[in-house]
């Protein structure tokens, strides 16, 4: 098996996928992406040396050997001008699933290999064709399926005129700090003005951050019969796992989406931890599929046993409950220290659960940043009310840095983007 690929790993392979629907359709698309995608296309149709070089098209027969897979159309992409930034080939074939699987075999047999999902997207976020806004933006429009088609055009417009505003009112202070001796606060307000428009401006900015932000998925993880499935039902509010004392129960899990204090939650059960067989083989699959992006609730009765060294080494967010405390008093030596108490039936310790579950996404996602963008904003205008135009600029200037990272490679917001894109299709 395959390992898995690096999130920050560069790669100079040629990756290939279906960027249409599987089923039957009159026509599908396949991509192909990297350095080479050309050559070997023009190899698989016969075509001469640069035939699909820069944009062109060409239209006849894909072959591996003497067979031929189909007639296509070849859309050549150069360097610099596709949607991944590097060179790129669509290849056109009619939408029968026996050919298009016929045609992804041929290809990567001759080199290319299988795109994982989200990987077109990563590296044009890589290559600097999309931002961290962007990509922010198509998640939110692939997973809602009924956002306007020209959702990307908007998330930079709308930054590029906070960029503008931002611009102007640094603009406008810096001219005060130069000749604030020649006038009294007030007398000329329009530096206010602007500072007070793009203060409403980044509300309306980080409600949308809010809403662009993939949904969160908390997954329920303990010991074998530590109360999961109990807790996943009462957060849930309705009985969609099994509750049994026998081992096993919870062996494929549950999982459904939650609204929480405002927020939408994907929140799942899981098989317990130290279970045998087929039960030890589901941990195992939770285990493989998480990302480091999730949060995790640690179950164990007491409160007296740590998560295990795998679920640790996800670096995910983590909350240690100490569940069934209506089983245990405070004075009995099982409540350890930084752990949640909570109990299923009493309600004790819930509320603060909920609010670990539903809380925003951490200092390096898009909702974070967006709140430190807000808060940049409003300190600077509050400083320029109070007459101090230094420090309002200070707090401008940051503002825009923040911002501007959001527009371009976006390392303040790598939870967010991550998330982003390991949400997306493999044709993506």
């Amino acid at each position: 098996m395959m390992a898995k690929r690096s999130k920050n790993e560069t790669s100079a392979d040629i990756i290939c996928a279906t960027a249409t629907p599987e089923g039957a359709a009159a026509l599908a698309v396949i991509r192909l992406s990297g350095k080479g995608s050309a050559d070997l296309v023009e190899r698989l149709m016969e075509l001469g040396p640069g035939r699909l070089k820069g944009k062109r098209r060409k239209t006849g027969l894909l072959k591996q050997g003497s067979s031929v897979l189909d007639q296509v159309v070849a859309l050549g992409w150069p360097e610099g001008s596709s949607y991944t930034g590097e060179e790129m080939v669509e290849i056109i074939c009619h939408g029968v699933p026996e050919i298009v699987r016929s045609i992804m075999d041929c290809l990567m047999d001759r080199g290319a290999r299988k795109a994982e999902p989200g990987e077109f997207t990563r590296r044009a976020y890589g290559s600097g064709r999309l931002s961290a806004w962007q990509v922010m933006a198509l998640s939110a429009l692939w997973r809602s399926g009924d956002g306007p088609n020209n959702m990307v055009g908007n998330a930079s417009a709308e930054c590029e005129e906070l960029l503008r505003l931002i611009a102007e009112a640094r603009e406008k202070l810096e001219a005060e700090i130069e000749f604030q001796e020649e006038h009294s606060i007030g007398e000329d307000d329009s530096a206010i003005s602007i500072l007070e428009s793009l203060n409403e401006s980044m509300k309306n900015f980080r409600n949308r951050a809010s809403e662009m932000e993939t949904v969160s998925r908390v997954v329920l993880m303990g010991p074998v019969n530590s109360g999961k499935s109990t807790l996943f039902n009462v957060l849930a509010g309705m009985e969609k796992a099994l509750v049994s004392d026998e081992p096993g129960t919870t062996r494929d899990g549950s999982s459904c989406i939650v609204e929480m204090r405002g927020r939408r939650v994907l929140l799942c059960d899981s098989a317990g931890y130290g279970g045998q067989g087929l039960d030890r083989k589901a941990y195992e699959a939770v285990i493989g599929n998480m990302e480091g992006t999730e949060k995790i609730v640690w179950l164990s009765v007491g409160g007296d046993e740590e998560p295990p060294e795998e679920i640790l080494g996800k670096d995910a967010e983590i909350i240690r409950v100490s569940s069934k405390s209506d089983l245990f008093e405070n004075s009995d030596g099982t409540h350890v220290e930084h752990t949640l108490r909570v109990s299923s039936v009493t309600g004790e310790g819930m509320g603060k659960l909920e609010e670990f579950i539903s809380s925003f996404p951490g200092s390096m996602s898009v909702t974070g940043a967006a709140k430190r963008i807000e808060k940049e904003v409003r300190d600077s205008l509050e400083y320029l009310l109070s007459g101090d135009y230094s420090l309002a600029a200070e707090h401008l200037a940051e503002a825009e840095n923040e911002l501007r990272a959001i527009t371009a490679r976006g390392d303040n917001v790598s939870l967010s983007v991550e998330r982003a894109l390991s949400s997306m299709c493999v044709g993506k």
